[in-house]
Protein backbone atom coordinates (compact mmCIF):
# COMPACT_ATOMS: atom_id res chain seq x y z
CA UNK A 1 0.00 0.00 0.00
CA UNK A 2 1.07 3.27 -0.76
CA UNK A 3 1.84 5.74 2.34
CA UNK A 4 -0.27 8.52 1.19
CA UNK A 5 -3.23 6.01 1.05
CA UNK A 6 -1.77 4.52 3.97
CA UNK A 7 -2.13 7.95 5.71
CA UNK A 8 -5.71 8.78 5.13
CA UNK A 9 -7.06 5.11 5.63
CA UNK A 10 -5.25 5.48 8.70
CA UNK A 11 -6.81 8.62 9.74
CA UNK A 12 -10.40 7.69 8.84
CA UNK A 13 -10.11 4.37 10.70
CA UNK A 14 -8.93 6.30 13.75
CA UNK A 15 -11.79 8.81 13.49
CA UNK A 16 -14.63 6.44 12.91
CA UNK A 17 -13.23 4.29 15.57
CA UNK A 18 -13.00 7.14 18.11
CA UNK A 19 -16.46 8.47 16.58
CA UNK A 20 -18.24 4.91 17.58
CA UNK A 21 -16.95 4.81 21.03
CA UNK A 22 -18.34 8.29 21.54
CA UNK A 23 -21.36 7.47 20.66
CA UNK A 24 -21.88 3.88 22.74
CA UNK A 25 -20.04 5.21 25.65
CA UNK A 26 -19.43 9.00 26.33
CA UNK A 27 -18.40 8.60 29.90
CA UNK A 28 -14.55 9.44 30.83
CA UNK A 29 -11.88 7.34 32.66
CA UNK A 30 -9.39 8.25 34.82
CA UNK A 31 -5.88 7.23 35.92
CA UNK A 32 -3.02 8.11 38.43
CA UNK A 33 0.39 7.63 36.42
CA UNK A 34 3.54 8.48 38.77
CA UNK A 35 1.11 10.67 40.80
CA UNK A 36 -0.18 12.54 38.20
CA UNK A 37 -4.45 12.21 37.92
CA UNK A 38 -5.06 11.86 34.21
CA UNK A 39 -9.06 11.75 33.51
CA UNK A 40 -9.91 11.81 29.45
CA UNK A 41 -13.26 10.30 27.71
CA UNK A 42 -12.71 6.50 27.09
CA UNK A 43 -13.27 7.55 23.60
CA UNK A 44 -9.96 9.26 23.89
CA UNK A 45 -8.31 6.77 25.23
CA UNK A 46 -9.35 4.09 22.66
CA UNK A 47 -7.85 6.35 20.01
CA UNK A 48 -4.63 6.88 21.60
CA UNK A 49 -3.02 3.48 20.95
CA UNK A 50 -4.63 3.50 17.73
CA UNK A 51 -3.06 6.89 16.88
CA UNK A 52 -0.12 5.76 18.57
CA UNK A 53 0.48 2.45 16.31
CA UNK A 54 -0.70 4.82 13.40
CA UNK A 55 2.26 6.68 13.98
CA UNK A 56 4.91 4.27 14.19
CA UNK A 57 3.86 2.19 11.68
CA UNK A 58 3.88 5.48 9.44
CA UNK A 59 7.27 5.81 10.55
CA UNK A 60 8.33 1.96 9.68
CA UNK A 61 6.40 2.86 6.20
CA UNK A 62 8.67 5.65 5.63
CA UNK A 63 12.27 4.18 6.50
CA UNK A 64 12.03 0.88 4.15
CA UNK A 65 9.80 3.49 1.46
CA UNK A 66 12.77 5.89 1.45
CA UNK A 67 15.64 2.81 1.52
CA UNK A 68 13.65 1.06 -1.36
CA UNK A 69 13.29 4.58 -3.13
CA UNK A 70 16.90 5.10 -2.79
CA UNK A 71 17.26 1.26 -4.04
CA UNK A 72 15.28 1.61 -6.93
CA UNK A 73 17.32 4.48 -8.61
CA UNK A 74 20.56 2.62 -7.78
CA UNK A 75 19.01 -0.14 -9.83
CA UNK A 76 18.20 2.79 -12.40
CA UNK A 77 21.47 4.65 -12.68
CA UNK A 78 23.43 1.11 -12.96
CA UNK A 79 20.85 0.44 -16.06
CA UNK A 80 21.89 3.42 -17.60
CA UNK A 81 25.27 2.92 -17.17
CA UNK A 82 25.04 -0.74 -18.89
CA UNK A 83 23.09 0.95 -21.67
CA UNK A 84 25.82 3.43 -22.07
CA UNK A 85 28.39 0.91 -21.75
CA UNK A 86 26.37 -1.20 -24.61
CA UNK A 87 26.21 2.17 -26.78
CA UNK A 88 30.19 2.09 -26.76
CA UNK A 89 31.21 -1.23 -27.09
CA UNK A 90 28.57 -1.52 -30.52
CA UNK A 91 30.74 1.51 -31.83
CA UNK A 92 34.09 -0.56 -30.69
CA UNK A 93 34.82 2.25 -27.96
CA UNK A 94 34.31 1.01 -25.02
CA UNK A 95 34.65 2.85 -22.31
CA UNK A 96 35.29 3.22 -18.31
CA UNK A 97 31.92 2.95 -16.52
CA UNK A 98 31.25 2.75 -12.93
CA UNK A 99 28.15 0.32 -11.06
CA UNK A 100 26.98 0.28 -7.84
CA UNK A 101 24.60 -2.39 -7.19
CA UNK A 102 27.08 -5.83 -6.24
CA UNK A 103 24.51 -7.95 -8.61
CA UNK A 104 25.61 -5.75 -11.63
CA UNK A 105 29.18 -5.72 -10.73
CA UNK A 106 29.42 -9.20 -11.13
CA UNK A 107 29.47 -9.09 -14.80
CA UNK A 108 28.63 -5.43 -16.12
CA UNK A 109 32.47 -4.28 -15.88
CA UNK A 110 33.58 -6.71 -18.99
CA UNK A 111 31.76 -4.16 -20.83
CA UNK A 112 34.45 -1.83 -19.95
CA UNK A 113 36.93 -3.55 -21.92
CA UNK A 114 34.40 -5.19 -24.74
CA UNK A 115 33.36 -4.59 -28.29
CA UNK A 116 29.82 -5.73 -29.18
CA UNK A 117 29.20 -6.78 -32.90
CA UNK A 118 25.70 -7.27 -33.71
CA UNK A 119 25.64 -10.43 -36.17
CA UNK A 120 21.26 -10.26 -36.65
CA UNK A 121 18.18 -8.52 -36.43
CA UNK A 122 17.17 -7.07 -33.21
CA UNK A 123 14.07 -5.13 -31.84
CA UNK A 124 12.90 -3.74 -28.53
CA UNK A 125 16.68 -1.77 -27.63
CA UNK A 126 16.37 1.47 -26.87
CA UNK A 127 16.35 4.52 -29.65
CA UNK A 128 20.11 4.92 -28.14
CA UNK A 129 20.96 1.80 -28.89
CA UNK A 130 19.29 1.06 -32.05
CA UNK A 131 20.47 4.13 -33.85
CA UNK A 132 24.10 3.02 -32.63
CA UNK A 133 23.59 -0.53 -34.30
CA UNK A 134 21.39 1.25 -37.76
CA UNK A 135 25.03 3.60 -38.15
CA UNK A 136 27.11 0.43 -37.78
CA UNK A 137 25.18 -1.69 -40.30
CA UNK A 138 25.17 1.22 -42.71
CA UNK A 139 29.17 1.54 -42.60
CA UNK A 140 29.75 -2.12 -42.99
CA UNK A 141 27.48 -2.21 -45.92
CA UNK A 142 30.00 0.43 -47.48
CA UNK A 143 27.93 4.06 -46.85
CA UNK A 144 28.93 6.91 -45.16
CA UNK A 145 27.45 8.29 -42.11
CA UNK A 146 28.00 11.69 -40.79
CA UNK A 147 28.74 10.83 -37.36
CA UNK A 148 30.09 14.38 -37.04
CA UNK A 149 26.72 15.50 -37.43
CA UNK A 150 25.46 13.11 -34.79
CA UNK A 151 27.57 14.51 -32.11
CA UNK A 152 29.21 11.17 -31.86
CA UNK A 153 33.00 11.54 -33.89
CA UNK A 154 34.68 13.47 -31.27
CA UNK A 155 34.03 10.98 -28.41
CA UNK A 156 35.30 8.19 -30.89
CA UNK A 157 39.35 7.80 -31.58
CA UNK A 158 41.35 8.25 -34.83
CA UNK A 159 41.54 4.56 -34.65
CA UNK A 160 38.49 3.25 -34.02
CA UNK A 161 37.75 0.91 -36.39
CA UNK A 162 34.19 2.34 -37.46
CA UNK A 163 35.62 5.67 -37.51
CA UNK A 164 38.64 4.24 -39.90
CA UNK A 165 35.80 1.88 -41.92
CA UNK A 166 33.81 5.37 -41.95
CA UNK A 167 36.36 7.47 -43.43
CA UNK A 168 37.36 5.39 -45.90
CA UNK A 169 33.94 5.06 -47.41
CA UNK A 170 33.80 8.51 -47.72
CA UNK A 171 37.12 8.71 -49.26
CA UNK A 172 36.14 6.08 -51.75
CA UNK A 173 32.58 8.70 -53.21
CA UNK A 174 34.26 11.98 -52.06
CA UNK A 175 38.12 11.99 -53.91
CA UNK A 176 38.37 15.96 -51.88
CA UNK A 177 37.97 14.15 -48.80
CA UNK A 178 41.07 12.74 -48.96
CA UNK A 179 42.95 15.53 -49.90
CA UNK A 180 41.43 16.79 -46.42
CA UNK A 181 43.45 13.52 -44.94
CA UNK A 182 46.54 13.79 -46.34
CA UNK A 183 46.93 17.73 -45.58
CA UNK A 184 46.28 16.47 -42.29
CA UNK A 185 47.66 13.08 -41.85
CA UNK A 186 48.45 13.36 -38.48
CA UNK A 187 44.63 13.21 -37.39
CA UNK A 188 43.78 10.44 -39.11
CA UNK A 189 45.03 6.76 -39.12
CA UNK A 190 47.32 5.01 -40.91
CA UNK A 191 44.95 3.43 -43.17
CA UNK A 192 42.60 6.29 -44.16
CA UNK A 193 46.25 8.04 -44.78
CA UNK A 194 47.06 5.24 -47.06
CA UNK A 195 43.56 4.44 -48.57
CA UNK A 196 43.56 8.20 -49.50
CA UNK A 197 46.71 8.14 -51.23
CA UNK A 198 45.79 4.84 -53.20
CA UNK A 199 42.39 6.81 -54.08
CA UNK A 200 43.96 9.99 -55.40
CA UNK A 201 47.16 8.41 -57.04
CA UNK A 202 44.50 6.03 -59.19
CA UNK A 203 42.11 8.88 -60.17
CA UNK A 204 43.60 12.56 -60.31
CA UNK A 205 46.17 13.36 -62.38
CA UNK A 206 49.70 14.59 -61.94
CA UNK A 207 49.19 18.04 -61.24
CA UNK A 208 47.17 17.15 -58.33
CA UNK A 209 49.58 14.33 -57.33
CA UNK A 210 52.55 16.68 -57.80
CA UNK A 211 52.53 17.80 -53.79
CA UNK A 212 52.10 14.14 -52.07
CA UNK A 213 55.44 12.88 -53.99
CA UNK A 214 56.73 12.96 -50.45
CA UNK A 215 54.33 10.44 -49.23
CA UNK A 216 54.58 7.97 -52.21
CA UNK A 217 55.80 4.95 -52.54
CA UNK A 218 57.50 2.99 -55.62
CA UNK A 219 54.14 0.75 -55.77
CA UNK A 220 52.06 3.92 -56.51
CA UNK A 221 54.70 4.54 -58.94
CA UNK A 222 53.80 1.22 -60.64
CA UNK A 223 50.00 2.58 -60.66
CA UNK A 224 50.41 5.84 -62.13
CA UNK A 225 52.61 3.41 -64.94
CA UNK A 226 49.73 0.75 -65.24
CA UNK A 227 47.33 4.40 -66.22
CA UNK A 228 49.89 5.96 -68.80
CA UNK A 229 49.40 2.25 -70.05
CA UNK A 230 45.56 2.29 -70.66
CA UNK A 231 46.28 5.81 -72.30
CA UNK A 232 44.79 7.70 -69.74
CA UNK A 233 45.66 11.49 -69.63
CA UNK A 234 47.11 12.38 -66.54
CA UNK A 235 49.68 14.64 -67.95
CA UNK A 236 52.89 12.01 -67.71
CA UNK A 237 55.61 14.01 -69.57
CA UNK A 238 59.36 13.29 -69.57
CA UNK A 239 60.03 15.87 -67.13
CA UNK A 240 57.77 14.11 -64.76
CA UNK A 241 59.36 11.02 -65.17
CA UNK A 242 62.35 12.94 -64.03
CA UNK A 243 60.64 13.88 -60.75
CA UNK A 244 60.17 10.23 -60.08
CA UNK A 245 63.47 9.25 -60.85
CA UNK A 246 64.77 11.54 -58.14
CA UNK A 247 62.00 11.12 -55.61
CA UNK A 248 61.95 7.06 -56.08
CA UNK A 249 65.04 5.00 -55.22
CA UNK A 250 64.56 2.50 -58.37
CA UNK A 251 66.58 -0.54 -59.27
CA UNK A 252 67.33 -2.20 -62.05
CA UNK A 253 63.48 -3.78 -62.16
CA UNK A 254 61.77 -0.60 -61.79
CA UNK A 255 64.01 1.52 -64.65
CA UNK A 256 62.96 -1.41 -67.07
CA UNK A 257 59.43 -0.91 -66.02
CA UNK A 258 59.33 2.44 -66.56
CA UNK A 259 61.39 2.04 -69.82
CA UNK A 260 58.08 -0.53 -70.83
CA UNK A 261 55.81 2.61 -70.87
CA UNK A 262 58.25 5.22 -71.86
CA UNK A 263 58.71 3.32 -75.04
CA UNK A 264 55.01 3.36 -75.30
CA UNK A 265 54.42 7.29 -74.67
CA UNK A 266 57.23 9.02 -75.62
CA UNK A 267 59.76 9.59 -78.64
CA UNK A 268 63.13 7.49 -79.24
CA UNK A 269 65.15 10.67 -78.90
CA UNK A 270 63.13 11.63 -75.46
CA UNK A 271 63.99 8.22 -73.92
CA UNK A 272 67.64 7.99 -75.41
CA UNK A 273 68.60 11.65 -73.83
CA UNK A 274 66.64 10.35 -70.48
CA UNK A 275 68.01 6.85 -69.89
CA UNK A 276 71.19 7.58 -71.27
CA UNK A 277 71.68 10.66 -68.78
CA UNK A 278 70.28 7.71 -66.22
CA UNK A 279 72.29 5.27 -66.60
CA UNK A 280 75.63 7.83 -66.63
CA UNK A 281 74.34 8.81 -63.48
CA UNK A 282 73.55 5.18 -61.93
CA UNK A 283 74.81 1.84 -62.92
CA UNK A 284 71.89 0.11 -61.89
CA UNK A 285 69.90 2.04 -64.92
CA UNK A 286 72.40 0.82 -67.69
CA UNK A 287 70.76 -2.83 -68.47
CA UNK A 288 67.40 -0.25 -69.16
CA UNK A 289 69.62 2.02 -71.30
CA UNK A 290 71.04 -1.19 -73.26
CA UNK A 291 67.61 -3.10 -73.42
CA UNK A 292 66.50 0.37 -75.22
CA UNK A 293 69.71 0.33 -77.71
CA UNK A 294 68.43 -3.10 -79.17
CA UNK A 295 64.85 -1.82 -79.15
CA UNK A 296 65.27 0.72 -81.84
CA UNK A 297 68.50 -1.45 -83.41
CA UNK A 298 70.54 0.96 -82.22
CA UNK A 299 73.46 -2.19 -82.87
CA UNK A 300 76.41 0.10 -83.13
CA UNK A 301 75.90 2.05 -80.32
CA UNK A 302 74.65 -1.13 -78.29
CA UNK A 303 78.27 -2.33 -79.24
CA UNK A 304 80.02 0.23 -78.06
CA UNK A 305 78.47 0.22 -74.72
CA UNK A 306 79.60 -3.96 -74.23
CA UNK A 307 83.15 -3.00 -75.32
CA UNK A 308 83.10 -0.42 -72.54
CA UNK A 309 82.19 -3.22 -70.05
CA UNK A 310 83.78 -6.67 -68.60
CA UNK A 311 83.22 -9.52 -70.88
CA UNK A 312 81.09 -11.23 -68.03
CA UNK A 313 78.49 -8.44 -67.46
CA UNK A 314 75.23 -8.28 -69.75
CA UNK A 315 75.76 -11.81 -71.07
CA UNK A 316 72.21 -11.93 -72.38
CA UNK A 317 72.82 -8.64 -74.33
CA UNK A 318 75.97 -9.85 -76.07
CA UNK A 319 74.41 -13.08 -76.86
CA UNK A 320 71.83 -10.92 -78.61
CA UNK A 321 74.11 -8.80 -80.50
CA UNK A 322 75.73 -11.64 -82.07
CA UNK A 323 72.28 -13.04 -82.85
CA UNK A 324 71.60 -9.63 -84.64
CA UNK A 325 74.67 -9.52 -86.74
CA UNK A 326 74.37 -12.72 -87.92
CA UNK A 327 71.07 -11.38 -89.63
CA UNK A 328 68.63 -13.60 -87.40
CA UNK A 329 65.55 -11.52 -87.00
CA UNK A 330 65.12 -11.60 -82.64
CA UNK A 331 62.90 -9.08 -81.05
CA UNK A 332 64.56 -8.36 -77.75
CA UNK A 333 61.75 -9.01 -75.51
CA UNK A 334 61.91 -12.96 -77.53
CA UNK A 335 64.81 -13.23 -75.31
CA UNK A 336 65.69 -11.04 -73.14
CA UNK A 337 62.80 -10.06 -70.38
CA UNK A 338 63.39 -7.92 -67.07
CA UNK A 339 64.72 -11.24 -65.01
CA UNK A 340 67.21 -12.15 -67.42
CA UNK A 341 68.39 -8.22 -67.66
CA UNK A 342 68.60 -7.52 -64.57
CA UNK A 343 70.19 -10.53 -63.22
CA UNK A 344 73.37 -10.78 -65.61
CA UNK A 345 73.86 -6.68 -65.43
Amino acid sequence: MRIGTYFLSGLLFIAIATGLSYFFYSGVYAITILGVHIELPVAIWIALPLFILFFLTLLHMSYYGTRGYFQRRKWIRDAQEVEDALYWGVLQEPKTHHFIMPTIKEFAPLLNVSQVRVVGNIHGVSDKLMRAIEWVKKIENGEYVDLQAEKVERFLSKDNPIIVRNQINRIQKDTSFGEDVLEARESYDELVVNKALDTLVAREDLYKLKRFLPMMSKRHLYTILDRVDKREDIGFSIKMLEVFDSQFKLDCSDYLRVLQTAIRRFSPDENLNFFKKVAKDKEIAQSAYLYLLFEYEMLDEGEKFLEEHRDDEFKAFRALLILKRGKHHFKIDDLIDINIACNES
